[in-house]
């Protein structure tokens, strides 16, 4: 089997639910091509996108990535989600389903450098307070800036913003959720760095806004996971033109973009 094929063969969860959220809802550009080692990426992106729901996870950007770099994050852990998602539910057969989604990462060239994982059951906690407590043992400073702006950011908008309508369409349930958060940087070979938080819980009833209420410890189990990867970006380029065919058609419906303010973003993180 060849690298291409690969992608192609995936089968691929589709929602429908998400595309009468998006502001330009009836027209939907495709990933197009515009040199001959990359895909252009949806106007919807934009070239200085910081932050943005991206399906289940919220994923951030330090300063000085380009476009391209940025789609290749977004479509590679979007192919990835919609890959497990079609073989397993999310909420139900979780651990099946991380076990697709880090296959597909590593075989797009994700290569995992460090992982920790915990339980947290004790005490009144917030989900997206602890979830950096978790990343902030293998993220960068400037990762760790950007997400917390990010979380700030996300926990102001309105509910029916598409931000926080995308996510919890794709990473809650009822009583349960299960989400990544991330932050993207460049690391000092040039290759892409991304500091990965996983996580999943389960609640004894349904609230909105999950991720950022006070939980106490006998309403909630929460499990968390962080890794750090990089991206073989030579193994990338083999399947990128393919990740881009196989989510032209409504890869934008899973990405909202997480507007950073000026001040909030600080200017250089």
């Amino acid at each position: 089997m060849t690298n291409v094929s690969f992608v192609e063969t995936l089968e691929l969860a589709c929602d429908d639910r998400l595309r009468g959220l998006r502001p330009d809802f009836g027209a939907r550009p495709e990933i197009g091509a515009t040199r001959g080692d990359g895909q252009r990426g949806p106007e919807a992106i934009g070239k200085n996108l910081r932050a943005a729901v991206n399906a289940g996870a919220v994923v951030s950007f330090v300063a000085g990535l380009s476009e391209g770099e940025v789609n290749d994050v977004l479509f590679s852990t979007q192919l990835a989600q919609r890959a497990a998602s079609a073989k397993h539910d999310r909420f139900v057969a979780t651990e099946a389903w991380y076990q697709v989604y880090t296959d597909v990462l590593a075989r797009l060239g994700w290569v995992a450098e460090a992982f920790t994982k915990r339980v947290k059951k004790a005490g009144s906690y917030t989900l997206d307070k602890s979830a950096l407590d978790v990343i902030m043992t293998i993220a960068t400073g400037n990762q760790l800036a950007i997400l917390v702006k990010t979380l700030t950011t996300l926990k102001g908008l309105a509910d029916k913003s598409g931000a926080i309508r995308v996510f919890e369409l794709q990473a809650l349930a009822e009583q349960s959720g299960n989400f990544q958060i991330g932050s993207v940087q460049r690391a000092d070979n040039g290759a892409l760095s991304l500091a990965l938080g996983a996580f999943y819980f389960r609640t004894k009833d349904a609230r909105r806004r999950a991720l950022f209420i006070a939980w106490g410890a006998e309403e909630i189990e929460f499990w968390t996971g962080a890794q750090k990867m990089t991206l073989n970006g030579a193994l990338y380029a083999q399947y990128r033109a393919a990740v881009a065919a196989r989510l032209s058609s409504d890869a934008l419906d899973y990405i909202a973009a997480i507007e950073l303010s000026d001040h909030a973003d600080g200017g250089g993180v």
